[in-house]
């Protein structure tokens, strides 16, 4: 037998760390595997500066685990998204000692840039390389609209204008209907993490009125703070809103085969898989 000491507590005596059933507050590790039922590796950009991180774990149910890693990225622009590209694939082999059951590469702007067939073959490249079923944030948003049954749809981005023209271009190249865009133009992915969500709401809601009519809207970057308000955005703009991180987490989640609805965080989660 072994002695552990919870401080501030008297002393448990327990038979083995796997047999204990002491899983209460004062014992936050739970007695069975981290990430058990799914665990999804993340391949973010290197200028994360926590939100990323952040959002996936708040996605995270019992039982699914996030494990991240950085690819190269500096300020936006076509130069160093390209130089993402170039780092993925190591970063994924990096990634898969980690055993995740899928790996996704996150950012979308990244993946835009590639074009659709681009995006595809480096999915396939990760995949190669780590005998890990991979994907992108560009496709996991793609499927994420075409599982709501989305065809025209807006898009609001954290992109200059001319990098969110690839972003238009391969969403229209996917067969979508693009009905209306707006730039934010960002410069650093850092501008939109001090976008407080009520503004970005507000932001949102304007771009809206002047593109009426959607099925849905897609708020591309990963720097955006949505998960506050994506559900009433849904309620007040009726239309279904896609964002990054949970396209990303409900793609990977469906690739891992983890079924289980994700309920808080708008319509794409809050639905079994």
């Amino acid at each position: 037998m072994m002695k552990k000491t919870v401080p501030g507590r008297e002393t448990k005596t327990m038979h083995g760390y796997w047999a204990k059933h002491s899983f209460t507050p004062d014992d936050p590790y739970p007695p069975y595997p981290i990430g058990w039922k799914a665990k999804v590796g993340v391949l973010l950009p290197a200028v994360d500066t926590g939100w990323g991180t952040f959002d996936f774990r708040r996605l995270s149910p019992d039982g699914v685990v996030t494990l991240e890693t950085r690819v190269p990225m500096g300020r936006i622009t076509l130069e160093n998204l390209q130089t993402m590209e170039k780092g993925a694939v190591d970063a994924a082999k990096l990634l898969a000692c980690a055993e995740p059951d899928v790996i996704t590469y996150e950012g979308t702007a990244a993946g835009f840039i590639l074009g659709v067939d681009g995006d595809a073959a480096l999915c396939d490249q990760m995949t190669t390389a780590t005998g890990i079923p991979s994907t992108s944030g560009a496709a996991s948003v793609a499927e994420s609209l075409k599982s709501l049954e989305a065809v025209k749809i807006s898009i609001f981005a954290a992109t200059p204008e001319y990098l969110t023209d690839y972003t238009v271009k391969y969403m229209t190249d996917k067969g979508f209907d693009v009905a209306g865009v707006e730039s934010a133009c960002f410069g650093h992915v850092t501008e939109g993490n001090l976008w407080a969500p009520q503004y970005l709401y507000e932001r949102v809601k304007k771009f809206h009125k002047s593109t009426p009519g959607v099925d849905a809207i897609f708020i591309a970057g990963g720097a955006f703070r949505t998960l506050e308000i994506i559900p009433q955005m849904e309620k007040d703009f009726g239309a279904d809103v896609v964002t990054t991180v949970p396209a990303n987490m409900w793609n990977c989640l469906k690739i891992a085969d983890y079924k289980d609805p994700i309920p808080g965080y708008g319509r794409l989660l809050d639905r079994t898989r």
